[in-house]
């Protein structure tokens, strides 16, 4: 409800964007290192896992056809 409320103007919004970005991305990379089985070290400027290459098939999606972007 308070996205919401925070669209209409309502209240300020209590995850704005700026932090869940961060939040998110945490998260996720967290998701890649338990598939890769082991601690991953990230380049964020490059956006790749460094020290397992084979990770890096985890941070993104094979889209179904009809569907690419």
């Amino acid at each position: 409800m308070n996205w919401i409320a925070a669209i209409r103007g309502e209240a300020k919004a209590s995850s704005p964007f700026a932090d869940a970005v961060t939040l998110n991305e945490t998260m996720l990379l967290g998701m890649v290192a338990m598939r890769a089985g082991q601690p991953i070290q990230y380049d964020g400027q490059t956006g790749r896992v460094t020290n397992i290459p084979d990770a890096n098939q985890f941070l993104g999606r094979q889209y179904r056809e009809g569907w690419t972007l």
